[in-house]
C-alpha cells in the first residue's frame, strides 16, 4: 500500500532549517489604544472589550453620593451601566471640565468575569496588535501612586501604559459603589 499524498518524505524533514518555533513569530494579541489626559494613551486587551459606545453627558445619570471618578450610570442593551471617568479614576484631570461639557464622549464597556462597567474617555484611536512580554513592569518611579495598581506596565516602542483590567475591575473603591 502507498502512502498518501499528504505524508511528508522523510528528506524534507531533514534539513538545516531552524525549528519551527524559532521562525514563528512571538505571540501577539490586540490590544486597544484610548486617549488619557493630553498627551498620554492607554492600552486595554481586547479580550476585555465588549463595545465601544459614544455617548453625551446628557445620557449620564448621575448618581447622588459616589466618588468623583464615578460619573453615573447609563442604559447599556437594557442593562444599567456604571461608568467611570478613566482620566480622573487614574489621576489625570477630569473629563467633564466645562468646556468639554458637550462633546460627545467615548465608554469603553469592559467585561471582566461576567461584570461590566463602562470607561470613559475623550477617544478611542485604535485597535493594534502588541506582544504582551515585551510589556515592561510599572514602577513608582514611573507613575503616580495612585495610577500604579492599575497597570500592568508599559510598552516603550508603542508610547503607552497597558491597563489592568481585573484590577481595576476589582478597585475597593469600584466594588463599595457598585452594589
Amino acid at each position: 500500500m502507498e502512502p498518501p499524498d499528504f505524508l511528508i518524505n522523510d528528506s524534507l524533514i531533514k534539513t538545516s532549517s531552524p525549528p519551527v518555533s524559532a521562525v514563528l513569530p512571538s505571540p501577539q494579541q490586540k490590544f486597544l489604544r484610548c486617549c488619557l489626559g493630553d498627551r498620554d494613551s492607554g492600552l486595554l486587551a481586547l479580550i476585555h472589550v465588549a463595545e465601544v459606545i459614544q455617548i453625551t453627558v446628557a445620557e449620564i445619570l448621575p448618581v447622588p453620593a459616589m466618588p468623583e471618578c464615578i460619573l453615573g450610570i447609563c442604559n447599556w442593551r437594557g442593562k444599567m451601566l456604571w461608568l467611570v471617568d478613566l482620566n480622573l479614576f487614574l489621576d489625570y484631570s477630569p473629563l467633564l471640565a466645562p468646556e468639554i461639557a458637550t462633546t460627545p464622549l467615548m465608554a469603553i464597556v469592559m467585561q471582566v468575569e461576567g461584570q461590566s462597567m463602562g470607561l470613559v474617555v475623550s477617544q478611542v484611536q485604535d485597535i493594534e496588535w502588541h506582544d504582551p512580554s515585551q510589556i515592561r513592569s510599572a514602577t513608582a518611579s514611573l507613575f503616580a501612586a495612585k495610577t500604579l495598581p492599575f497597570l500592568q506596565g508599559y510598552l516603550p516602542h508603542a508610547d503607552a501604559v497597558v491597563l489592568d483590567p481585573e484590577a481595576i475591575a476589582r478597585c475597593p473603591l469600584w466594588q463599595l459603589h457598585r452594589g
